[in-house]
């Protein structure tokens, strides 16, 4: 059924116009948030930030930055600097965060993912970590590994297809294996406790939306996830928390890397599951509509691969989706409600704020909770 399944997406993706699918199959566009700034005003100030903390005021780029288009959180630029040696050396990313109080996120990503990349898992580096210095903004420097997302595989053949969506639950098992502690001493040392990181800190979170009634329609289905929530794990993984194809790099036919660290955690490996369920049926679905009739077989898929390696406990993988459709509905409920405060509502161009996305993830919450939430006129 899987296999059958597969052939007919790859059929219709051979038969789809080429120019309106770019290439690929699950498209993501250039919706990285915040306004895109002019390269060269990037290019100064950014140059002036590594002249001070490298002390050489003679530094100058051999590749000045470029946009590289995708993400949604971000603005993300390509460059190379002349005639140095040690992190600097060699293709490099600046990935600039949206927000002029996104300091802390970069401190989180920075230790995250060298204290992966020290364990072995293949994550690029994060080479410098600034607080501030273009348009009040933070950002992190990062080595540049080679390759193409993962996403542009899917669909090219029914063999590719079943390939990538292995590859993506084997490599998600890996992270799930991979001792945790070190990863969490590394967040502790930057300044994080890992409570931060935990589901009381994520229903902490969600609460803020309950202080403003206009969002009381969600409030019911809100507390079905508080009372019904399961016992976590004593040990928790190094969880993702997006991981899909549009964030593991691949080039030829060998994983580079996966990158995108901004929503990792420390929790059950069914809640990063179910994360990347969510990811295939829903947002895949708003992205990419002629992939919408193969998604339920390309879960399967995957959930089957990942439990080949590393059992999990099927019941939690349904509750914590039901949690992440809730918390994406509920976010796109809040871009679509005039009025709120400003801290409620995403500040990036919300990829899950489509109706299609909305309808997937309203079922999956009812199925789970038996609870109908209210759609936004």
């Amino acid at each position: 059924m899987i296999c059958r399944s597969l052939t007919m997406m790859v059929k219709l993706l051979r038969n789809s116009n080429a120019s309106e699918r770019q290439g690929t199959t699950i498209v993501y566009p250039d919706k990285s948030a915040g306004e895109a700034l002019n390269e060269t005003t990037v290019g100064d100030q950014l140059l002036a930030a590594l002249r001070q903390r490298m002390g050489d005021a003679s530094l100058e780029f051999s590749e000045p930055p470029t946009r590289i288009t995708g993400g949604f959180e971000t603005l993300t630029y390509g460059f190379r600097l002349s005639a140095v040696s040690g992190d600097f050396a060699g293709p490099l990313v600046l990935r600039l965060f949206n927000q002029t109080d996104a300091a802390d996120q970069g401190r989180r990503e920075e230790a995250v993912q060298n204290a992966l990349a020290a364990l072995g898992y293949p994550v690029p580096r994060v080479v410098g970590q600034f607080d501030a210095g273009i348009n009040g903004r933070s950002f992190n420097v990062i080595k540049r590994i080679a390759g193409h997302a993962m996403t542009a595989e899917v669909g090219l053949t029914e063999e590719a297809s079943v390939k990538v969506t292995t590859w993506l639950a084997k490599l998600h098992s890996q992270l799930h294996r991979i001792p945790s502690g070190p990863v969490i001493e590394a967040v502790e040392k930057a300044g994080f406790p890992r409570e931060r990181f935990s589901m009381e800190a994520r229903f902490r979170y969600m609460s803020r939306y309950f202080e403003d009634h206009a969002l009381d329609g969600l409030k019911p289905a809100f507390d079905w996830l508080v009372r019904n929530k399961p016992a976590e794990q004593r040990r928790s993984v190094v969880c993702h928390g997006d991981f899909h194809p549009g964030n593991v790099m691949i080039e030829d036919g060998n994983v580079t890397g996966v990158i995108d660290w901004s929503a990792a955690a420390f929790a059950d490996p069914e809640m990063d599951v179910a994360a990347t369920l969510t990811v295939i049926k829903v947002a895949a679905g708003e992205l990419e509509p002629k992939l919408r009739p193969f998604l339920d077989t390309m879960a399967a898929l995957y959930l089957k691969v990942y439990q080949e390696s590393t059992p999990i406990d099927p019941d939690k993988v349904l509750y914590y989706e039901a949690f992440r459709c809730f918390r994406t509905f509920t976010r796109a409920t809040a871009l679509h409600t005039p009025g709120l405060p400003p801290s409620l509502v995403p500040h990036d161009q919300y990829p899950w704020s489509g109706e299609f996305a909305m309808q997937m993830a309203r079922a999956q919450v009812k199925e789970v909770t038996g609870i109908e939430m209210p759609m936004t006129s």
